[in-house]
């Protein structure tokens, strides 16, 4: 609960609107007209694969409207009653959570809707309005997260584009389900094996090419980009302990521009998995903070070392040519009250394997929006960690998972590359989170964990359990 309270936290505290998130101003979910809204926007983000409906801010400025705010927010948004507004008019039962995250004192709903679909949830019920010829909810309708002609995304019924992706994501959890079914009847098998052969049932497998000297130059020139923004924005900055992330697509890359669209196309995209999530849209952080374009490609650096809730030092350089590259200070050097250790000193495992699982899905959730062919298109993935030199390997985030030993880093930078073919099904990505993760945690005197571990949270992110 802990670690779902925190990423709820970080859910309000810079909403991101996007396809697996929808903005809402307050709304009386005991009213016709709000149920539908609720209604709508829950089958809409089952249908694509999970997300969050926060209520109580404005979906332009992306403000929490504090002013208007009832006084009763969690009777009045109780998961009992949001639960059964949902099966009365869903064709297909699912379980949703409300949270209820604090911001300036006041509380927000926040509904979690989960991933799973097989096949795409309709409506199963009308919901009359005052006009008998528009209903608040149409009768057997599926409802999507689209987008509009500028990239920006919303609620709306299924439409022939639309149908593409939806499949795609029914077959994605179909395929999860043959891996599961595979691993308890193979239980002999090792779990590497079992995810090379649910990728093989997709036709997936495909010989991987070199780009690692591709990906060494592009770190090079990011990382010399970073050293000028920090220059520019006259700032000295504390030691800390970097995640650096470099992804080429390689392949027939549409044209895409660095203009608002572009940028409206990926923020929509963005699955959002975290609070916090990689290339995040900073267009409404303060003015130093958000986006300018910089030799062709978008660019940002976000320095934040006071924040109460977490603090941040993140750089960033999204290209439309297909390159994109993040470079952020460690979540274990980046001192939270009462819960992180002092910096430089550890690494925890569980946040390295969800980072890196969250880079890799959204790197593919970028390609496809740009309109990368998958069957024809490979991300060339590098990750690279600095500082390491006398860490050890920690479990702090979650203090659940116990380390019986010390296990310490005597070299102070790992740099990993992986291809991944985008045609690669969420459920599959856990092989290629394992290839990037294994030789990081070999640093630390050899350390290693069961491929079964790696699949369990690389899952738990993809299907929004964290």
């Amino acid at each position: 609960m802990e670690a779902i309270s925190k990423r709820m936290q970080e859910l309000i505290q810079q909403p991101q609107e996007s396809l697996s998130v929808e903005l809402k101003s307050w709304i009386d979910p005991d009213q016709p007209h709000d149920i539908s809204k609720i209604v709508k926007a829950a089958l809409a983000m089952r249908n694509h694969g999970g997300g969050y409906i926060i209520i109580g801010f404005d979906n332009k400025t992306r403000e929490p409207l504090i002013d208007d705010a009832p006084l009763n927010v969690r009777e009045l948004f109780h998961i009992d009653k949001i639960q059964g507004m949902i099966a009365k008019y869903s064709s297909e039962a699912f379980e949703v959570d409300v949270q209820f995250p604090q911001r300036n004192g006041q509380d927000f709903p926040v509904i979690n809707i989960p991933t799973g679909i097989k096949t795409p949830v309709a409506s199963k019920k009308e919901l009359p309005s005052t006009d008998r010829n528009k209903p608040l909810i149409d009768v057997d309708t599926i409802y999507v997260r689209s987008l509009s002609s500028n990239n920006t995304p919303s609620t709306t019924k299924a439409q022939s584009k639309d149908w593409d992706r939806l499949i795609e994501i029914c077959f994605d959890n179909r395929e999860a389900d043959i891996g599961r079914f595979i691993r308890r009847h193979l239980g002999g098998v090792g779990s590497e094996q079992l995810n090379s052969l649910a990728t093989a049932f997709a036709g997936n497998l495909k010989s991987e090419v070199s780009t690692e000297d591709l990906l060494r130059a592009y770190f090079n020139e990011s990382e010399k980009y970073y050293e000028q923004a920090v220059f520019n924005r006259k700032v000295e900055l504390p030691k800390r302990g970097f995640r650096e992330v470099g992804l080429i697509l390689i392949g027939e890359i549409p044209d895409h521009s660095p203009n608002q669209a572009f940028l409206n196309l990926l923020d929509s995209s963005n699955p959002n998995y975290t609070g916090w999530p990689v290339w995040l849209d900073s267009r409404q952080f303060p003015a130093n903070s958000r986006p300018y374009v910089n030799n062709g490609a978008w660019e940002a650096l976000l320095i934040d070392l006071e924040r109460s809730w977490g603090s941040h030092i993140d750089f960033m350089r999204l290209d439309p040519q297909g390159k994109f590259f993040l470079r952020r200070a460690l979540e274990d050097d980046m001192q939270e009250p009462d819960r992180s250790p002092r910096p430089l000193t550890v690494l925890d495992w569980g946040l390295s394997i969800i980072r890196t699982a969250e880079a890799i899905a959204v790197g593919i959730a970028f390609a496809i929006s740009m309109g990368c062919l998958p069957e024809k298109t490979t991300l060339a993935f590098g990750f690279k960690w600095s500082g390491l030199k006398g860490r050890k390997i920690s479990s702090w985030a979650n203090p659940r998972r116990v380390m019986f030993h010390s296990y310490s880093a005597y070299q102070d930078e790992v740099i990993v590359f992986v291809n991944v073919p985008l045609d690669t099904p969420l459920s599959a990505l856990s092989q290629y989170v394992s290839k990037v993760i294994k030789p990081l945690f070999e640093t630390f005197e050899g350390f290693t964990l069961g491929e079964d571990i790696i699949e369990e949270m690389t899952r738990s992110l993809i299907e929004r359990r964290l």
